[in-house]
């Protein structure tokens, strides 16, 4: 079984995902690597020269093959992944078929975006400042990430130690 991390950009799902996977000896998938793979190019050039649709048509193609892999993994999903085509069907799919197990990772709209205000790898989502888009993004996502967790971690001012070790507790 799979253990699929959800949240917003920021989050550190990537970070405590490859902590938890050198800890408990699986291997590790950041969906976001995944998704340039299928995609051609990184998520900013993909939003920038074809649009968001193009990207998460990719994402959802890169999230069937991540919970197909025969291998229990750590996976870590995008921060919009869940707001893909099919993407919120496959997850609760995948759940009930027992092939995976979904945490979000949770935190403040300010911790988050102290987070991202430096990273020029991910588009802007809006033309908000970095908060103000951090609150509408979990505005949006929050209730998909609510339906689709099985648990929540919430990370505000967390060791990242304190966080894997709580995610080797859900490691099915």
């Amino acid at each position: 079984m799979h253990l699929i991390l959800i949240g917003l950009r920021g989050s550190g799902k990537s970070t405590a995902g490859r902590a938890t996977a050198d800890l408990v000896s699986r291997p590790f998938i950041d969906l976001d690597d995944r998704t340039q793979a299928v995609c051609g190019t990184d998520a900013k050039t993909c939003f920038e020269e074809r649009g968001e649709i193009a990207w998460r048509e990719a994402e959802s193609s890169a999230l069937r093959r991540a919970i197909d892999e025969p291998h229990p993994s750590i996976i870590a999903l995008g921060g919009g992944t869940p707001t893909a085509p099919n993407a919120e069907a496959m997850l609760q799919e995948a759940r009930r078929k027992g092939l995976g197990r979904i945490v979000w990772l949770k935190d403040t709209p300010a911790n988050l975006a102290s987070r991202i205000v430096d990273d020029q790898r991910r588009p802007a989502l809006s033309g908000l400042e970095p908060t103000e888009e951090m609150q509408l993004m979990l505005e949006r996502r929050g209730p998909i990430f609510s339906g689709l967790a099985d648990a929540e971690i919430d990370i505000d001012n967390r060791p990242l130690s304190a966080v894997v070790a709580e995610l080797v507790s859900f490691t099915p």
